[in-house]
């Protein structure tokens, strides 16, 4: 394999906390930073349809994984690119008078943010390569937690890090550091090798063909009860947690308060509800796993719409935020687990893709309309809905407990306790 492991572990985490830093801006600081120069309500929540590259990704996906020099490097002729793609986005962010973000400059953010997206979500494609041909099948317990690692503290530094960077170094400085951390993390991939032995296959998927594979996976006996779950599992999270950073600024919290609470604590609540999730669910079994977690999560929007209603100390919001997003990590283990049972073994990456995808475009379409839902119906009547929403999301599950496709049956037999 050339590197050893330690050196492409921790390549694949510069890489991967590279692209948690755009969505980690996108979803922690830019609420709150957009409401604090006075953006409405409906303008923030149309901002997420700039992460529409994410859900689009498959589309694209043959064509990063087919082109490339082989001398030097496939999966580094479409890193390397991305990540200096990045630093110009970051860059271009700096260079935006902050003024103008509740007028024309909003549109100009909106167009570099889609950029930024575009750009992260192509290489982490390449990225996914490189990992599956540079690591061998044993390696790839430890690569997967580094990735997760690596992708949360990039989506920690793009929320709280940023918020409080903001305050302390402005607007211009903030971002030149941000770019100049990318072009660090870029540095081991630069000097990289990859192995010459080539991971082609004989019969390349074409682009046409990703729909091909899409369509094989939902005509699969009930797998459309499965998609049904996928699409309304997280619709309440989706729906309710966008308006979360808006409210606690109209509550008259600082960019720097919303930036602890909901970066650094929450962000630290949703690793560790997401590895006490993951070490539940073989114990406690799937399908219980799932109905109680996604309970759980939703009833802590509940305390968003308390928070609105009677306000709340430091204590009490720090709180709410981090049960959010504890018992949304927990309810993200039991989902992920069951997506991976849905995947096709000659075609898992494709399946898992394709279901990631679909989550994506259906929370996008929730956080746009979230903004337009809490400036008609206040904050509180909001949250309550989100509530409700995530409640009914459970009957989906029911459903599907009814008609579980045929491999997920299959994966749980490997299992014990599995159901």
């Amino acid at each position: 394999m050339g590197a050893s492991l330690t050196y492409r572990l921790g390549l694949l985490s510069c890489l991967y906390f590279s692209q948690g830093l755009p969505l980690g801006f996108l979803s922690q600081a830019l609420p709150a930073l957009l409401r604090s120069y006075d953006v409405s309500l409906e303008k923030i929540g149309l901002v997420s349809l700039v992460a529409v590259p994410w859900a689009l990704k498959f589309l694209w996906a043959p064509l990063v994984d087919h082109y490339g020099s082989e001398r030097f490097g496939r999966r580094k002729s479409w890193i390397i690119p991305m990540q200096f793609g990045f630093m110009a986005c970051l860059l271009l962010l700096g260079f935006l008078d902050p003024q103008t973000l509740a007028g024309n400059g909003f549109y100009a953010l909106l167009a570099i943010l889609f950029l930024s997206n575009l750009v992260a979500a192509t290489q982490d494609i390449a990225t996914d390569g490189l990992a599956v041909s540079s690591l061998t099948p044993k390696e790839r317990g430890p690569a997967n937690g580094v990735q997760v690692a690596g992708y949360r503290v990039g989506m920690l530094f793009g929320g709280a890090v940023i918020l409080i960077l903001l305050e302390r170094l402005g607007w211009l400085a903030t971002f030149v550091a941000l770019a100049s951390m990318i072009l660090l993390v870029s540095i081991p991939v630069w000097f990289f090798t990859e192995s010459a032995q080539s991971d082609r296959t004989g019969e390349h998927e074409r682009p046409r063909n990703v729909f091909v594979l899409a369509l094989q996976f939902v005509r699969q006996p009930n797998m459309w009860a499965w998609v049904l779950v996928l699409v309304f599992y997280k619709a309440g999270d989706s729906f309710g947690s966008a308006m979360s950073k808006p409210l606690l600024i109209d509550l008259g919290y600082t960019l720097g308060q919303v930036g602890w609470i909901s970066g650094a604590v929450g962000m630290a609540a949703g690793i560790a509800g997401a590895l006490l999730g993951g070490w539940l669910v073989p114990r406690m079994g799937r399908i219980r796993s799932l109905l109680l977690f996604g309970g759980l999560h939703a009833t802590t929007l509940l305390g968003f719409w308390w928070l609105a209603r009677y306000g709340g100390e430091v204590a009490a919001v720090t709180w709410v935020m981090a049960l959010e997003h504890w018992f949304g990590g927990m309810s993200a283990a039991a989902l992920f687990t069951l997506m991976m049972d849905a995947c096709r073994r000659p075609l898992a990456g494709t399946d898992y893709t394709l279901q990631a995808s679909v989550q994506v475009v259906v929370a996008g379409l929730l956080h746009s309309a979230s903004g337009f839902s809490a400036s008609a119906l206040g904050y509180e009547v909001h949250f309550i809905t989100a509530f409700v929403l995530g409640v009914l999301a459970l009957i989906p599950v029911l459903v599907w407990l009814q008609r579980v496709p045929g491999i997920q049956r299959m994966s749980w037999h490997q299992v014990p306790a599995a159901q």
